[in-house]
């Protein structure tokens, strides 16, 4: 009986395990609507800050700064992950991404011996990043317990700063962009300088745009004391934006990865425990076939 005591101990094994799984599928799935559902409630303000922005920034008289393209020979990437595995392939992916832009530059700039820096949210982050083998100028992994606009202001300043002293030359976001419970989408989207573009582009996501790439109609604003001042305090409110919406994209990809993931590996206990029963019933049987055999030749030798 050493094989099937060996099997049922497996199988008692693999049940409780699939209690966890199963347990850890309906808290992701809680999650993961209180996510989606602080996705959309952001959306309308982070759509109001984009129109508010594309008006406000055609009427400034010179090129600003936080604007104007330079030539790029510093690049610091803000690389948004998780602080918890057991989600799937949601690090695996964008830890392929991370690679690939260490590997491949040129996807931040035409310029091959452009020096790319690191920040890091999330602790997953941080080690996907050194196993690329750069080590994070500065990591945020607290943020990623609170995702709210107070807990992003140190980053949004850390890398607000560093731009406008000239110590880099382009600011890039890497996070992981919600699309369904089934489909998380890595992106690489540009922070600084602010790129036009690619607000028209996020615009045009959330259906407020045209499918062209200009901005939306052009509105009259009455603004005081000038245009250059109120762009001036406009963009860190517009990057804030942009870096909360992608700490909850990247918070409901994650829920919704590990959702996914704890719902296979129930179903694949339920399997596994199906095909260990099968073959305990099997051995069982031909134990208790064995033994009547047995008795049947005892019983026809004694006559």
């Amino acid at each position: 009986m050493a094989g099937t005591l060996d099997i049922k101990r497996r199988i008692n094994s693999i049940k409780n395990t699939k209690k966890v799984t199963k347990a850890m599928e309906i808290v992701s799935a809680a999650k993961m609507k209180k996510s989606t559902d602080r996705v959309i409630a952001l959306r309308p303000y982070a759509n109001a800050m984009y129109e508010m922005f594309a008006n406000i920034a055609p009427n400034v008289a010179k090129e600003h700064p936080l604007l104007a393209s330079r030539e790029v020979n510093k690049v610091v990437v803000v690389v948004i992950a998780s602080n918890k595995g057991l989600c799937g392939s949601f690090n695996s992916a964008l830890a392929k991404l991370v690679r690939e832009i260490t590997l491949n530059k040129h996807i931040l700039s035409e310029n091959k011996e452009v020096v790319v820096d690191f920040v890091t949210v999330g602790k997953k982050a941080d080690k996907m990043v050194k196993l690329s083998g750069y080590n994070p100028i500065a990591s945020f992994p607290e943020i990623i317990d609170k995702r709210t606009s107070e807990s992003i202001i140190p980053l949004v300043k850390f890398v607000f700063d560093s731009f406008e002293k000239g110590e880099y030359d382009k600011v890039v976001l890497v996070y992981t962009d919600y699309v369904n419970a089934l489909v998380q989408n890595q992106k690489v989207r540009q922070l600084l300088p602010v790129s036009k573009k690619d607000l028209a582009s996020q615009l045009k996501e959330m259906d407020s745009i045209d499918s062209n790439d200009s901005f939306v109609e052009k509105k009259d604003y009455l603004l005081e004391p000038s245009s250059e001042e109120v762009l001036e305090d406009l963009v860190p409110r517009v990057l804030e934006s942009q870096v909360l919406h992608a700490l909850l994209e990247s918070n409901a990809s994650e829920e919704s990865a590990r959702m996914m993931a704890m719902k296979n590996a129930t179903e694949a206990a339920s399997d596994i425990v199906d095909s260990l029963t099968l073959t305990y019933n099997k051995l069982r049987q031909a134990k208790i076939t064995q033994e009547i055999s047995e008795i049947s030749a005892g019983s026809a030798a004694l006559e």
